[in-house]
């Protein structure tokens, strides 16, 4: 459902949640495509391959497994009755996190401010220029449209005036959803949804709701606020707020990153190097002017070029001393890109990624003259 009408308001009062749909188990699912249709869960701690007495906890079910029942957090001892069948997976931490870099780089591109708040999902702050719902609604198409052809996963988009309703926006359609909840919109949506809906309502605080006759958010919005302060303390006023569509807490950008970096995608895809190199130094010049904004140098240069087999090769260098300098940054990337691409120069290129690294704050007196232009 796409809640529509023509209101306008400024990006500050658009917030957007995204969401990667089944997320470990969508990215094995990508890289085995005869997993797809198939009950498939990813596993944390231990286990057993194909034994009865396999140990472990879920991590992620794709959505097949999901129809048995089978969820995050579930022991796998418990999946294996509800579904015999269930084909377990160990944890890849390192292909999940790349394929979560690489979908937060696509969703930089288009937003203002980032706050990812794990491997999966992210708050959104949206640019200055976007002041309507319908326009946020359109950047939310186009970041879903490059994650999905870029790393072959969907996500689950949700657009509202503040972060809980978008939370809860982003877990309306799944898999692969876009809803869109305006303001005078956002009563009518809360109100019939369940109260575990809410975000941090687990369990056991659903169970206490319960036995105060409340069911849905909109029960809890018009319940009696002395009886939910007794019942479950400060943290029940504050679901009430969020059942009566408040929270006013903002979208503040991820802790300082470790590392600057951006990546551009060839369309055709090609092994012309004339065109990765004009690419290069368009994504030099985007990671030089976040560097100038966020008054930092860097050491270390990195290159990646992905090919169009998903296959992908990076290499590092290591400057002497911490500089922002563009030129510096263009002309090593390059040859970095020379470098790599002689190894496999047939074949052809699908993206190339540039990030610096082994960054520190600049001060003014540390400013170079680069840094201005």
């Amino acid at each position: 459902m796409l809640f529509e009408n023509g209101e306008n308001m400024t990006s500050e009062k658009i917030i957007m949640h995204i969401d990667m749909d089944s997320f470990f188990a969508s990215v094995e699912i990508r890289d085995n495509p005869d997993l797809r249709d198939k009950p498939v869960v990813v596993c944390s701690k231990t286990f057993h391959l194909h034994k009865d007495t396999s140990r472990g906890v879920i991590s992620a079910a794709s959505y097949p497994a999901r129809k048995f029942g089978l969820h995050s957090a579930m022991p796998l001892s418990e999946a294996k009755k509800l579904c015999p069948d269930v084909i377990c997976l160990p944890m890849n931490k390192n292909l999940y996190k790349q394929v979560s870099d690489n979908a937060v780089k696509i969703i930089q591109k288009y937003v203002k401010t980032v706050q990812q708040v794990s491997i999966d999902e992210a708050y959104v702050l949206l640019k200055d220029d976007v002041k309507t719902y319908e326009e946020a609604a359109e950047c939310a198409r186009k970041i879903k449209s490059e994650i999905a052809a870029a790393e072959r996963i969907t996500c689950t988009v949700g657009i509202a005036p503040n972060k809980s309703v978008a939370k809860i926006a982003s877990g309306y359609q799944k898999p692969d959803g876009l809803t869109v909840v305006r303001p005078e919109e956002v009563l009518g949506f809360l109100s019939p949804l369940p109260v575990t809906k809410i975000p941090g309502v687990g369990k056991k605080t659903a169970e206490t709701f319960d036995l105060l006759g409340i069911q849905t958010i909109g029960d809890l919005a018009k319940a009696d606020k002395r009886q939910i302060y007794e019942k479950i303390g400060r943290s029940g006023m504050a679901f009430q707020d969020i059942a009566n569509g408040i929270d006013s807490s903002q979208v503040m950008e991820t802790a300082d990153a470790k590392s600057i970096s951006r990546f551009y995608s060839l369309n055709p895809y090609t092994n012309d190097l004339t065109v990765v190199k004009m690419g290069a130094e368009s994504i030099c010049e985007e990671v030089h002017e976040i560097l100038i904004q966020k008054k930092m140098f860097f050491k270390t240069i990195t290159v990646g070029i992905r090919y169009a087999d998903f296959t992908t090769v990076t290499k590092s260098k290591s400057h002497t001393v911490h500089t922002s300098d563009i030129f510096f940054l263009k002309r090593h990337a390059q040859d970095m890109i020379d470098e790599l691409a002689a190894n496999n120069a047939n074949k052809k290129i699908k993206q190339i990624n540039i990030g610096v690294s082994n960054l520190k704050k600049t001060d003014v007196s540390q400013m170079q003259l680069t840094d201005f232009f």
